[in-house]
């Protein structure tokens, strides 16, 4: 892939993303879940997509893996 192509790459990823969102903000809607309830959700499959990822840690372990990629996550687009 050259160089030319990544940001185009970047935009897509991006957009995937945000429709992602949307679509998760949609199901929410269609089960009358407030944000309350949407946020725990979230968090779940967060913990979900942690543990699928890395089965032999403890509860703990990927509970500080999440609160480091998101501590990353945030100083990353802080920079931004």
């Amino acid at each position: 892939m050259s160089n030319d192509s990544a940001p185009l790459t970047d935009i897509t990823r991006k957009l995937r993303v945000e429709q992602t969102v949307r679509d998760f903000l949609e199901i929410l809607d269609q089960n009358e879940l407030d944000l309350e309830e949407g946020l725990v959700a979230w968090n779940m499959l967060g913990f979900t997509i942690f543990q699928d990822l890395h089965p032999d840690e403890s509860h703990d372990q990927t509970h500080q893996r999440m609160i480091e990629f998101s501590r990353q996550l945030f100083e990353s687009r802080a920079r931004s």
